[in-house]
């Protein structure tokens, strides 16, 4: 009794699926293209279901590079599919050591790194656990670490235990893993990940105490806060201090005197505006455009007020002259100067220096109040104003005639203590604001200082 056509389809289309099975062991390109021509739809099977077991896992798990890569072309999705087991096609590939299958998809898709598999775990997690059986693979694995770094934002992904690469890396013992995460933490400046919490409010600090790690206290000291609570309200010293180990330097340093009380995220959002975020909300501009129009017109003012002290009304005295002749009623015809000094002079020299000098002032406090947000990135900005001001008041006082030193050396301290008084306040707030944000004890989890003012945007 012949098949039915039902039975030939299913037969011919196992005996499609065997050949595809035996191109991706033998890592033959040509021969999976040939099939594909035959049969079109061929790497779509036993993809359709919810957590299917693709072609690009098998190709994956038996370390197929070629045939890999060449699936991961025709079916892009295929490299974030989970099959049942939890796994991603690049899971598959770290478990069998695979080291070189794991690199090929990156070049498609650098963002493999962070899909999430069983456990929430990612690549960058699964490297960061791993230790190699020997010391070329453990180099080899450490170089993945690295190169999954590339991803910057890869570094945000938690388990489901809300655990990052360095929480994971830590609680495995794995310390060049730790290494090298920590000395990419200080080249991008995101240290502040080392305060992340899990899911059991431990920071990296609170987990190295409980695992007994001296070097990595050591290495911590400095980048992270001493002083934060995990959810059982302990702090790396009282953990530190309920299982002594006698190494009395580290509890010193776990209780650095110097450093600031932290507090709840909940009694900050509570209390009142600091200074620096009243200035920054009440007189900031956060129209990008307007900032920018306001920067340029200070900027020029700034010049037109500067070039306007360098190039008096009346200009200067080109000759010295101690001691003028008098006129016919021996009454000396003008005072005494020399060269360089303002020719304009009395009541008239004043009323332009001080309304000059005004300008100035309120010029480069505008400057320097759009840069106000920006701190600690503005300091240039702060410095060249202390600059340019000495410089300015300098050459004021410079220009003034003998008779009107008293007069110029009391507008110049007026107005450049003024200046300095003005930068200094708002250094102060801004000192004591980012000490109050460097003080919260709150979960992490994201990127970015909270809260972070987004001034501008």
């Amino acid at each position: 009794m012949g098949k039915s056509p039902a039975e030939n389809e299913e037969e011919k289309a196992r005996e499609s699926r065997r050949r595809l099975a035996i191109a991706i062991e033998r890592d033959e390109v040509n021969e999976l293209y040939s099939l594909i021509e035959e049969d079109e739809n061929l790497v779509d099977h036993g993809s359709e279901g919810p957590l299917p077991n693709t072609a690009l896992h098998d190709a994956a798990d038996k370390g197929k590079t070629k045939v890999a890569m060449e699936i991961a072309i025709l079916k892009p999705s295929f490299a974030r599919k989970l099959n049942r087991g939890g796994h991603s096609p690049m899971h598959l590939a770290l478990q069998k050591k695979h080291y070189g299958t794991v690199r090929a998809p990156m070049t498609l898709d650098p963002e493999l790194v962070r899909v999430r598999g069983r456990g929430g775990i990612t690549p960058l997690h699964f490297v960061a656990k791993e230790k190699g059986d020997s010391a070329k693979e453990n180099v080899e694995l450490l170089e993945l670490l690295a190169e999954f770094l590339w991803d910057k934002s890869s570094i945000e992904d938690l388990t489901n235990q809300c655990e990052t690469a360095v929480h994971v890396a830590l609680k495995s013992h794995n310390l060049e893993a730790f290494k090298v995460l920590f000395g990419w933490l200080k080249r991008v400046n995101l240290t502040e990940i080392l305060d992340w919490k899990d899911q059991d409010g431990n920071t990296v600090l609170h987990i190295a105490v409980l695992e007994r790690q001296p070097e990595i206290i050591n290495l911590l000291i400095g980048h992270v806060k001493v002083n934060v609570r995990n959810f059982e309200g302990l702090t790396a010293l009282e953990i530190f201090q309920a299982n002594p180990s006698g190494d009395q330097d580290l509890a010193k340093k776990l209780r650095d005197p110097t450093l600031s009380k932290n507090i709840r995220l909940s009694v900050f959002l509570r209390s009142p505006l600091t200074p620096y975020e009243r200035i920054v909300f009440e007189f900031g501009f956060r129209d990008e455009s307007v900032r920018n129009i306001v920067l340029i017109v200070a900027a020029l003012i700034t010049t037109a007020t500067y070039q306007a002290m360098l190039t008096p009304p009346g200009g200067y005295w080109q000759d010295n002259s101690p001691n003028l002749p008098a006129n016919s009623s021996g009454i000396p015809a003008g005072k005494p100067h020399r060269a360089g000094n303002i020719i304009l002079s009395g009541a008239y020299l004043y009323a332009f220096t001080t309304l000059n000098s005004f300008v100035f002032l309120a010029s480069i406090g505008t400057i320097c109040m759009m840069a106000f947000p920006l701190l600690p990135h503005a300091s240039p900005v702060y410095l060249s104003a202390v600059s340019v001001g000495f410089a300015y008041f300098a050459t004021l006082t410079i220009e003034f005639t003998r008779s009107d030193d008293v007069a110029g050396i009391v507008i110049t301290a007026c107005f450049f203590s003024l200046l300095l008084v003005s930068l200094a306040a708002k250094w102060k707030a801004w000192s004591n604001h980012n000490r109050l944000l460097c003080g919260i004890d709150a979960t992490g989890r994201r990127v970015g200082h909270f809260p972070k003012l987004k001034h501008g945007k």
